[in-house]
């Protein structure tokens, strides 16, 4: 079974909220489904969380590198 690819930032946001719609929505909760959902939801929390860490570090090495840039003129 080939492992599922990791969402970008914007579809895995898009997907949280696609989760909470549906369970928002829903009249009778599925007690099997909502612990997928929300089983799920944790699982692209951590993926943003993970990639908002790394866009912060990559941010402040390019702003690092300007400032260094910057000093050596």
């Amino acid at each position: 079974m080939a492992a599922k690819k990791v969402p970008g930032y914007r579809d895995a946001t898009r997907e949280i909220d696609e989760i909470l719609k549906r369970i928002d929505a829903a009249d009778e909760i599925d007690v099997d489904a909502l612990a997928d959902d929300v089983e799920r939801a944790a699982k692209l929390l951590e993926i943003c969380g993970d990639k908002l860490k790394a866009a912060e570090v990559r941010v402040r090495e390019v702003s690092k590198r300007l400032v260094e840039d910057e000093d050596e003129d």
